[in-house]
């Protein structure tokens, strides 16, 4: 098999302020902030590049544009070890921005450009990269305006090619929240986080969601930040803490949520028991946080296998 993991790269750059204690206010008010850095965005970008570092191999199908964050973003993917021979750069289109605004903690306020985000098509995903893959992974699907009506189909066809699929919401911008039961039925593992979750499966409490949602998806892991993760799959059940990170050490807590769901399918693809999932997500997710972005603090398979003591 060419690859192990296939994704549809919701392709952006990060801007990332951090307001420090300043609060932004209209009226043509300048104000000072603590700090900012630019860095590779986007859910499946990131969890791409932690797939690609713990040894899978991985590619993606997205778009760039012609300027010079689609230029830093197609870099970072390709010094990451991703295969980016199915991305297509057009100069037609904004590469996507992502402006987090960090408050003094660990809350932030995330404003989206979606340009390249939006502008992958059905045609991307043919059949020939298909059969040429172990595992298709879909995140962001609230903004993939170009291809998520045809995720059904493709989900589907995947299925009959033999793949075994995943799915990472993210948050909806609309705050509509639909979702068509086609999606659920082709899906093998389905990766909230804790509000995501509540919201999709329509149930006021976590425990209850993780058990309507495990009605519809055979394996379902939840991510609750600093209280760790639940997951369920195959008659079993398991809540695990948050790897204990002093608040000193964390930076930001971009992209652990990605990370984690790269940690959860390398460890489900090499046919390691559910709890044994659950932990390497944890671990991956929360070790990522001790650096800012995405991906300057994703560990190497290596240092997965070490904690994992396999």
């Amino acid at each position: 098999m060419k690859y192990d993991i296939l994704t549809v790269l919701d392709i952006c750059a990060d801007l990332v302020v951090d307001l420090g204690d300043t609060v932004p206010e209209f009226g043509q008010k300048e104000k000072y902030v603590d700090d900012f850095a630019l860095d590779m965005g986007g859910s499946t970008c990131i969890f791409a590049c932690q797939c690609a570092k713990l040894g899978l191999k991985t590619t993606g199908a997205g778009v760039i544009g012609g300027d010079a964050f689609g230029q830093l973003v197609i870099e970072t993917l390709k010094n990451s070890g991703i295969d980016i021979s199915n991305i297509i750069k057009s100069e037609n289109i904004k590469t996507g921005l992502g402006l987090h605004l960090m408050k003094r903690g660990d809350d932030r306020s995330i404003l989206t450009y979606s340009g390249s985000i939006g502008a992958v098509t059905p045609e991307q995903i043919t059949d020939e990269l298909l059969k040429s893959t172990r595992h298709l992974h879909i995140g962001s699907y609230y903004l993939l305006d170009g291809i998520r009506d045809k995720l059904p189909d493709i989900l589907r066809c995947a299925k009959n090619f033999g793949l075994t699929t995943s799915l990472d919401t993210n948050w909806d911008p609309s705050e509509q929240w639909q979702m068509p039961d086609e999606i659920f039925a082709n899906i093998d593992i389905f990766l909230p986080n804790y509000n995501e979750a509540l919201i999709l499966s329509g149930c006021p409490d976590i425990h209850e969601a993780l058990i309507e949602l495990a009605k519809k998806v055979p394996v379902v892991a939840i991510k609750m930040g600093a209280d760790g993760g639940l997951a369920a799959g195959c008659g079993d059940q398991f809540k695990l803490p948050a790897i204990q990170i002093s608040k000193t050490d964390i930076a930001d807590t971009i992209g652990a949520g990605d990370n984690f769901d790269a940690g959860f399918i390398y460890a489900w693809l090499k046919d390691l028991p559910l709890m044994e999932c659950l932990r390497a997500g944890l671990y991956c997710g929360s070790v990522s946080i001790k650096k800012p972005g995405g991906i300057a603090g994703q560990i190497s398979c290596d240092h997965l296998l070490k904690y994992l003591k396999i």
